[in-house]
């Protein structure tokens, strides 16, 4: 999949979605809400996040905010954790590409990543968007 592909797949299948870009990277955000997206594409690494090394030719990362039940459920057998960063000494290679993995700074807050997704991860990466979109409409209203 492509980030146009991803894009257009949230846009036209959300309600009340704005996109904003910032240095490349792509964050989702329903209705007027300015400071906490439902969903990223991050497109290279900062000084805050280089875990996935996206700055490789071609490389992305598409993150989505997911709520605890769901994360649990999709990391069965591995450990929540707590804390900024918690992932990133986990063991989890983030470099690897169509793998659904924890957000190695945002797992504890129940995000969950995938370096350029396949399209055989669709379902799947759409279930994780609805659920995503839904916590952000409840929250906002």
């Amino acid at each position: 999949m492509t980030i146009e592909e991803i894009t257009a797949y949230i846009l036209s299948n959300f309600k009340n979605v704005n996109v904003t870009e910032a240095n490349g990277d792509l964050f989702f955000m329903y209705d007027q809400e300015k400071m906490m997206p439902f969903a990223t594409i991050v497109t290279s690494d900062n000084e805050f996040d280089s875990a996935s090394q996206l700055n490789r030719e071609g490389f992305f990362r598409l993150n989505i905010g997911i709520d605890k039940a769901s994360f649990s459920t999709t990391f069965d057998g591995v450990a929540l954790k707590k804390g900024i960063g918690a992932y990133v000494d986990s063991g989890i290679d983030f470099t690897t590409e169509n793998v659904v993995m924890p957000h190695p700074i945002y797992g504890a807050m129940y995000w969950l990543c995938i370096v350029n997704p396949g399209k055989d991860n669709l379902l799947m990466l759409k279930k994780h968007l609805d659920i995503a979109y839904g916590l952000t409409v409840k929250r906002m209203k």
